[in-house]
């Protein structure tokens, strides 16, 4: 083993070291060679698990922690991927197109296990691309023609985990002297033009990683921009790119340097409208553990994008950026100081995510009204049902929601506290709608 490959090797824990000898050995029974390779060996070789890239700690960690593992094998990976699953309890998903698959693993009780819960498994291959920003074809290759397919030279290194070769490191276009040098770099001139959604993973790596994106790539991302090539991409594989981006702690670095490059501009025509960077920095500053879902700044995004139809993207997100988009219809009601029960009237059709994301973007008296409906009027309840409605010989119908709406109102706005008065209040009501 090299002297490098000792030390990459060095740095796995103790227990997903085990986990890839396992791997190893299976590759080895089925007669092929396996290997880890891509951004695994990156954050290896840099000693750094993902939360000190961030945090802009650049001191090497004597041991990394691999959230996914990138596993490639010389052949027979769909029979490996196959004998993986069924080793380590999981599922196995394979795409024989492009010769590669992924085992699903459920999530261990123990945070600390050394077992992921997803590992990617390829083929070596090769790609050739027939038109610009298509899906390529494949053929199998070997591993050095595996790593000359990927995007950057620093995720072009691999090491191997075959039993007899474990921890030998492969890298034939020199990443580790980029990775020296902090620099993104891709492996040949076309790069951008066979696939134009390596121009948003340029950009993420760069601002994650804290390097340059060197002259030799700078000038042919830019070439592409301009020839709009990132037009030619489908809404599916933007859109797949523009999630990983705001999944990333420093998501609001990444988009400002797409706006800067104007890479959106040249994919839809697209700029941003006034106040959407600041509104992006705003969300993007919240603590993460402030806000329930992760997906936040993907719909705030969405609802200043064209939103067509064409956009694979779920219902809910879909309903949370029009909400968001069309808030001003509603928010004049909030400025003031209206009674519990219109603040809830203005804001139950409203999801979720679109309301925590207005809580952080509106002005201070519609987000304290926001966060009032959040934290304690929508968890008002009452203990009426359409059943005590029934009983006093009222006729199921639109009335029910009626009374029950005038219930909850009363609760809201303090007209009624105990059990009693809403009893009470039910009986009354219910007396004047059957009148």
């Amino acid at each position: 083993m090299t002297e490098i490959g000792s030390a990459i090797s060095d740095r796995v824990p103790s227990g997903q070291r085990s986990l890839l000898e396992r791997l190893g050995e299976i590759a080895h029974h089925l007669g092929t060679r396996s290997f880890l390779v891509g951004g695994p060996v990156r954050d290896l070789l840099l000693g750094q698990t993902r939360e000190r890239q961030e945090t802009g700690d650049r001191r090497p960690s004597s041991v990394v922690q691999l959230p996914d593992l990138d596993i490639a094998v010389e052949d027979k990976s769909h029979e490996f991927g196959a004998a993986v699953a069924k080793e380590l309890g999981g599922r196995f998903v394979y795409h024989a197109r492009f010769l590669s698959g992924s085992v699903i693993l459920p999530p261990a009780p123990d945070p600390r296990s050394p077992t992921p819960v997803h590992i990617d498994i390829t083929q070596t291959r090769a790609e050739t691309y027939a038109t610009p920003a298509v899906l390529p074809t494949v053929r199998p290759a070997s591993i050095v023609g595996d790593l000359g397919r990927r995007d950057f030279t620093i995720n072009a290194m691999a090491m191997e985990i075959t039993p007899a070769s474990f921890g030998a490191f492969i890298d034939p276009f020199d990443g580790r002297a980029d990775m020296k040098s902090r620099q993104v770099r891709v492996l040949h001139a076309r790069s951008f033009i066979d696939d134009p959604t390596r121009i948003f993973r340029c950009i993420r790596f760069a601002v994650r990683l804290g390097f340059e994106i060197e002259p030799g790539t700078l000038a042919p991302m830019r070439a592409a921009i301009e020839q709009r090539l990132p037009a030619f991409l489908t809404p599916e594989r933007i859109l797949y790119e523009l999630r990983l981006i705001c999944a990333e702690p420093l998501a609001v670095p990444m988009v400002k340097m797409l706006v800067r490059e104007r890479v959106l501009e040249a994919a839809w025509r697209w700029t941003p409208p006034a106040g959407f960077m600041r509104a992006f920095a705003r969300l993007g500053a919240v603590p993460p553990s402030s806000l329930p879902d992760s997906s936040l700044l993907f719909i705030y995004w969405l609802s200043v994008l064209p939103l067509t139809e064409r956009f694979p993207i779920r219902k809910e997100e879909r309903d949370a950026a029009k909400a968001v988009a069309g808030f001003a219809e509603l928010k004049h009601k909030l400025r003031h100081k209206p009674m519990p029960s219109e603040v809830y009237r203005t804001l139950r059709s409203v999801p979720e995510p679109a309301l925590q994301i207005l809580a952080v973007l509106e002005t201070k008296a519609v987000s304290a009204n926001i966060r009032a409906f959040l934290d304690d009027y929508s968890k008002v309840r009452i203990a009426a049902t359409g059943a005590d409605l029934r009983g006093l010989g009222l006729a199921p119908g639109p009335r029910y929601r009626e009374i029950l709406d005038e219930l909850l109102f009363a609760r809201l706005d303090g007209r009624i506290r105990a059990v009693s008065e809403e009893r009470a209040l039910l009986q009354k009501l219910a007396r004047q709608r059957a009148g």
